[in-house]
């Protein structure tokens, strides 16, 4: 590497691509910040303690010379690749999309990237893990009403620490973030009975998926009477579809909750525009999610929100421990949910809101299933 004089002192200068000189080295950057070469490697790898001071002219000297850390080759040394499997199966839903964004954000802090694999609902998801070890992940992260019981357990058996988010498999060994699905269900029917509603529907996701399952068990646990339960798939068209079915039957409801968002709005189009219906007057509807659709003046819909950021964040740090120590007992965390209240539900009287005029958040048994 060239030198030259500055103010009296030499100091490195940046390799000139023209020249073909070898490309700058964490050698070269310690040298320039006047701090040790493990010092520069903790800093570019956010492995151990370095201080904000030499942090500070790691990064100068860095910048000034033109270094790039070679992620790779570093993970061949460590073998830790920094990355992070983020599974995901339903982008075209809003609250995945949050969710992805969180959850990137939430890496980048815990100094993982994440490696997105958006599987399109015509693939098996289970078939795509192989796919996802051959980068050498660290960790997974799972998100997806339709993941399978036994993806997340693929991930376990090749060694690589796994957690579902949003998502609770049968398997006991998987570590998992999710809303108290259980509980909000139990909610929501409570919500519905006080509102004058006798006739209750349910519109289910997947029979696979613990989720949908969970809602519906809640909701029956709240009901005197069961509810009259048609398959939505966890789709608008499948939503709309299940509507129809309720609604036509012998003895159609006058409130369904539907196990999504996306289900409820094809549910609602239903109501409206094949019935004549007017939602939350003649047939209260509510959802899941409180995707950012729900609140479009279109469909207006009463929906159980979970916060994208707090499961996100909890995904990350629980994924982070199992990486430092794949030993650790698996955690299973449930996070209340609270009720938005809008039109397409009818509000009982005197019922309990909290300073935003929502429903206060679900405190049912929390249930790991």
């Amino acid at each position: 590497m060239s030198r030259k004089k500055e103010d009296g002192k030499e100091t490195a200068r940046a390799p000139s691509a023209k020249t073909g000189r070898k490309q700058p080295t964490s050698y070269d950057v310690a040298r320039l910040a006047g701090v040790s070469q493990s010092a520069v490697s903790r800093a570019f790898s956010n492995n151990g303690y370095v201080s904000p001071e030499a942090r500070k002219k790691i990064t100068a000297a860095a910048v000034q010379l033109g270094f790039r850390p070679n992620a790779l080759a570093r993970g061949l040394i460590t073998r830790r690749s920094r990355l992070v499997g983020v599974v995901v199966a339903d982008l075209y839903y809003s609250f995945y999309v949050s969710i992805l964004h969180q959850l990137s954000g939430a890496l980048r802090a815990s100094g993982f990237h994440a490696l997105l694999f958006s599987i399109p609902s015509s693939e098996n998801i289970d078939a795509m893990i192989t796919d996802v070890l051959a980068y050498q992940v660290d960790g997974v992260i799972m998100s997806s009403a339709r993941l399978s019981s036994r993806a997340p357990g693929l991930c376990r058996d090749a060694g690589v620490p796994v957690v579902t988010m949003n998502r609770i498999v049968d398997d006991s060994s998987i570590s998992a973030v999710a809303t108290d699905n259980r509980g909000a269900g139990r909610m929501v029917g409570e919500f519905l009975q006080a509102g004058g509603h006798r006739r209750f529907g349910f519109i289910a996701g997947l029979d696979d998926s613990s989720t949908s399952r969970d809602r519906e068990a809640g909701f029956r646990d709240a009901l005197a009477q069961a509810p009259a339960v048609a398959q939505g798939g966890f789709t608008y068209d499948g939503g709309h579809r299940a509507a129809l079915d309720l609604m036509l039957g012998a003895n159609p409801p006058d409130a369904i909750f539907c196990a999504s968002d996306i289900m409820a709005m094809g549910a609602l189009d239903a109501l409206r525009f094949d019935l004549g219906l007017t939602p939350g007057e003649d047939v209260s509807v509510v959802g899941f999610n409180n995707a950012a659709e729900a609140a479009w003046r279109t469909y207006d819909l009463t929906s159980v929100t979970a916060s994208a950021e707090e499961l996100s964040q909890r995904a990350v740090e629980i994924l982070a421990e199992l990486i430092e120590d794949p030993d650790l007992a698996p955690q299973r965390e449930f996070l209340p949910g609270q009720l938005v209240l809008r039109s397409s539900a009818r509000m009982p009287e005197n019922w309990p809101l909290d300073g935003g005029g929502n429903v206060a958040a679900a405190a049912g048994d929390i249930k790991d299933s």
